[in-house]
């Protein structure tokens, strides 16, 4: 058989030089036990090509994930939902199996036909979870279900508490006396969003052009206090860490970091609000690798994935028999407590957002 013939037929993620190797330990098994030596060998290759944020596959997931369900995963990170679904478009569903999107980005990648749906029926974990996750409109779409929550939370308020003492509000990031030292996400829908919030606009996803034309002033009234608009979530973590940065509106996950840092940081849902996520597996359009992908899916929402992640990253786990598995003080301090779960304004992409990305790229130009 010619090179090209044996690309054409190469299992999805598996390479052709892997291939050789597993047709070569096939040829062993099967001189001793005849040809199911071969299905044995290629029974191993348990691998999944997972596209997702780094927090949901660094070493110690990729490792768990080995341990536990033998499934070897293959990861590539995106620091956006946008980069996300232009990878995708650009030829990413022919490379990964599975993502872990936003749950406002699911319409979007519907229409755009970058995923699948998975079948509710083998997440036997599902009973597990609260019940504010087991079912919602996020992830059930035309009665397809693309995805079930392993973790929710909030972007909010990060913040060195020896600097800025205690705080429960946005004022700290409209405070002169943080001139210079105040962090914002350079992104449209979390800082027009928050802008939203401030201004007490309910519904922030909604606004027209006069909302809009509010948020925009606001914001632009605070640029002389903004010390960076960071992309990177490193980048924003380590303004945190060396202190040119004693406040930010960000991710959880710098938390932690800080801590083991020696940096007494806070973090807090400020009272105007902040803004809600939740995250699932969902199966990438065309992945010959559903079964497995689902396999995985079912096990992100098992208590004994839901409290390893907790631990590891501290945000909240959807489950509520992983959160039963924490200390109650662990619990408290990562502020897992879905009765407040009406602060939070869950992300949606707006219907104008070229317009939001205009009124942002003003902010900016200010």
């Amino acid at each position: 058989m010619s090179n090209p013939s044996i690309n054409m037929l190469l299992p999805r993620g598996i390479s052709r030089r892997s291939l050789m190797q597993l047709l070569g330990g096939a040829a062993g098994l099967s001189a001793a036990g005849g040809p199911i030596g071969m299905s044995a060998a290629l029974a191993q290759a348990r691998s999944l090509n997972y596209f997702t944020w780094s927090a949901w596959a660094g070493p110690e997931f990729v490792e768990d994930s080995k341990k536990r369900v033998n499934i070897d995963l293959k990861t590539t990170f995106y620091s956006s939902s946008d980069e996300m679904v232009a990878k995708l478009r650009g030829g990413g569903t022919r490379l990964y199996d599975m993502i872990v999107p936003v749950q406002s980005y699911i319409l979007p990648a519907i229409k755009a036909d970058l995923i699948e749906p998975i079948n509710p029926a083998v997440m036997t974990h599902t009973n597990t979870l609260f019940p504010q996750f087991q079912k919602n409109n996020f992830w059930n779409v035309d009665g397809k279900c693309y995805g079930v929550p392993f973790v929710w939370g909030a972007n909010a308020l990060a913040y060195n508490r020896k600097e800025t003492g205690e705080i429960d509000d946005m004022d700290v990031l409209f405070n002169p006396k943080f001139k210079g030292r105040i962090a914002m996400r350079d992104e449209a829908e979390d800082s027009l969003g928050l802008g939203a919030m401030r201004l007490g606009i309910k519904k922030p996803f909604s606004m027209g052009e006069r909302e809009l034309q509010e948020v925009k002033k606001l914001l632009i009234s605070q640029k002389p206090l903004v010390r960076a608009y960071w992309k990177n979530f490193a980048d924003v973590q380590n303004m945190l860490a060396s202190g040119e940065v004693v406040v930010a509106w960000t991710f959880l996950a710098v938390i932690a970091p800080l801590r083991k840092a020696g940096i007494d940081a806070g973090w807090v849902w400020p009272k105007e609000g902040a803004l809600g996520f939740q995250e699932a597996i969902t199966p990438v359009k065309g992945t010959k690798n559903m079964k497995l992908v689902e396999e995985y899916a079912n096990f992100t929402i098992s208590p004994e994935y839901g409290e390893f992640m907790a631990r590891n990253t501290r945000y909240a786990p959807a489950s509520k028999g992983a959160v039963d598995r924490l200390e109650p003080a662990f619990v408290k301090d990562i502020g897992i407590d879905t009765s407040k779960l009406s602060r939070l304004v869950f992300k949606e992409i707006p219907p104008n957002k070229p317009r939001w990305e205009e009124i942002w790229n003003e902010v900016k130009a200010a």
